[in-house]
């Protein structure tokens, strides 16, 4: 009888080596601050990879005529 409670109080019981817990990722939102520096770097980025797209409103200079000085207007 012993050996029959021994039995299933070891198939009952879980190992001792479980997968690890996993602590929960905190679901805070960044603050305005970041994600307004993030918008404008991102923008940045989008402009410096992207000069080729919308050729039809650039100058020879690659530049947007809002983008020029007042004098060369």
């Amino acid at each position: 009888m012993k050996i029959a409670l021994l039995l299933t109080l070891f198939a009952i019981t879980p190992p001792a080596e479980g997968p690890p817990i996993a602590e929960p990722v905190p679901n805070e939102l960044p603050s305005i601050h970041e994600q307004i520096k993030a918008d404008r770097a991102r923008a940045k980025a989008d402009e410096e990879n992207d000069s080729g797209a919308r050729f039809w409103d650039r100058d020879s200079n690659g530049k947007r005529p809002w983008e020029l000085p007042k004098e060369t207007r």
